[in-house]
Order: C-alpha cells, then structure tokens, then sequence
C-alpha cells in the first residue's frame, strides 16, 4: 500500500466518523444508542473512538497492511492505528470548519 492511499482512506474514515459522531442525520440513532447501553452511545458520540472502530473495519475490508511482518495480524492492527490516528487529525480539522461556519 502507498502512502496516498493510506492518507486517501484515513479521510474516508475521518469523513465516516465525522458524519456518524457530529451530524443531526445521526443524532436519532446516538440518542437511541445511549439509552440502550451508555458505552455504546458514548462511542458514538466520540470521533476519535469511534475513528479507531472504523479504521479497524477499512483495514479489514480492504486488507491493507503498511508493513509486512511475519504476522500479518499484528500488521492490520498496526496499519488501522496508524489510519485512526492520521483521520484524528482530519477529524479535528472537520470540526474546526463546522464550528467556523456556524453549523
């Protein structure tokens, strides 16, 4: 994998949790979500946690792997916190821009 791949699906994941933690489209199912288990809608309600499930998923999804080690497991867990961690950035900076607008 390259690196602007790896940079292109960290903003899909930061674009996924942005949309899913901070936008009235599902703010239904984080209200619903938190009634039913505090944990749950709390992850919900958090892009950061919620980029890190994400990233897991993408990773599993599309398989793919930043190094290639003699155990590939370690390899996707390895590559998802690094995708979490750069849509963090693009996460913040999402939130910084609705904040501006005024949304």
């Amino acid at each position: 994998m390259s690196w602007p791949d790896l940079l292109l699906l960290s903003l899909a994941n930061a674009s996924l949790a942005f949309t899913i933690t901070e936008t009235k489209l599902f703010a239904p199912l984080r209200v619903w979500t938190m009634s039913r288990s505090g944990f749950l809608g709390e992850m919900l309600s958090c892009g950061y946690c919620l980029g890190h499930w994400t990233a897991f998923g993408l990773t599993a999804v599309y398989r793919v792997r930043l190094w290639a080690g003699p155990w590939p497991p370690l390899d996707y867990f390895l590559t998802a916190l690094v995708i979490a961690w750069l849509s963090a950035f693009q996460w913040i900076a999402l939130c910084w821009l609705m904040q501006r607008t005024g949304k």
